[in-house]
């Protein structure tokens, strides 16, 4: 596999993962909310305002990294907000608090997977920073 073919294989799975996020959240907003909430991280006065921002930023991103807009900042984003869910789940991981992450569904139930939870998001995190390394390194083929 050539640097380019790498690249945007890497872009296009990584638009997948934010497209296969959010439709869930975008058709149950209070759930979604509730799962953003089970955190305890974020202040009450932004959790709705989240839940109802959040998913469509990931449909918007989504959308431009497959047709190409603006894909720099595209990949900037989804990596900054791959760092931001990571980061949560491992902040709500050591601080005992057992959840389901809201990643791929608004459930907000206890969850015996966080370590899961935390690999899947460092696999994410990993092909994000890959796309965003070839293509700053201008080893794509769009």
């Amino acid at each position: 596999m050539n640097a380019a073919t790498l690249a945007k294989a890497t872009r296009i799975a990584l638009a997948f993962v934010f497209l296969a996020a959010a439709p869930q959240k975008i058709a149950a907003p209070a759930d979604f909310a509730a799962s953003i909430a089970s955190y305890l991280i974020l202040p009450d006065v932004l959790i709705n305002f989240t839940a109802l921002v959040l998913p469509w930023l990931e449909i918007i991103v989504a959308f431009m990294l497959l047709c190409l807009v603006w894909t720099g900042m595209a990949l900037f984003l989804a990596n900054a907000m791959l760092v931001a869910f990571l980061a949560a789940i491992v902040s709500a991981y050591l601080r005992g608090i057992d959840i389901s992450c809201g990643c791929f569904s608004t459930s907000a139930a206890a969850s015996d997977d966080m370590i899961w939870y935390m690999a899947r998001d460092g696999v994410f995190l990993t092909v994000g920073l890959i796309a965003a390394w070839l293509h700053r390194g201008g080893r794509h083929n769009d």
